[in-house]
């Protein structure tokens, strides 16, 4: 099997929240899940794709928990991004909510991607498969000194 793999610098956070992407990394996006029709989970402030978050001050275009999206249409979406809290501390602390679990928000994510779309996560290791996917490419995001890098895996949902 061959993964695609690259590597990127993107030095600084795009905001102050907590969480954030690299900036820059959200503009890629649409170039990385070839399509500009996606979803994205746990979207904090992002301001592109179909953006999924429970927090309201965030104002995202659906309040919900990524646990239960039966409220989206089965195959709604050409691809789906996320960038979920990587330890329960963050969850905890940093967002006031309970660490998400894996397997329920991905298959969840699945469901709403239509076949031959690209599934992206970023956290700080290479995820492990999706059930109904396939690797594409795994990308790495260099960020600041004594930052741990941030990884991007993607998928094809079969």
């Amino acid at each position: 099997m061959t993964i695609k793999t690259s590597v990127r610098w993107l030095p600084r956070p795009q905001s102050k929240y907590p969480g954030c992407y690299p900036i820059g990394f959200e503009n890629m996006l649409p170039d990385i899940l070839k399509t500009e029709n996606y979803v994205h989970l746990f979207a904090g402030e992002c301001k592109t794709g179909y953006r999924v978050d429970i927090n309201p001050n965030v104002k995202p275009d659906l309040i919900a928990d990524v646990h239960d999206l039966s409220m989206l249409k089965d195959e709604s979406f050409d691809g789906a991004m996320a960038d979920p809290p990587y330890r329960s501390y963050f969850a905890k602390v940093k967002y006031n909510g309970p660490y998400p679990k894996f397997n329920i928000w991905t298959k969840e994510m699945v469901r709403i991607v239509k076949s031959g779309g690209r599934i992206g996560i970023m956290n700080n290791y290479i995820c492990p498969n999706l059930k109904g996917c396939k690797y594409e490419e795994i990308i790495v995001l260099l960020t600041r000194i004594k930052q741990y890098p941030k990884i991007v895996t993607i998928y094809s949902k079969l």
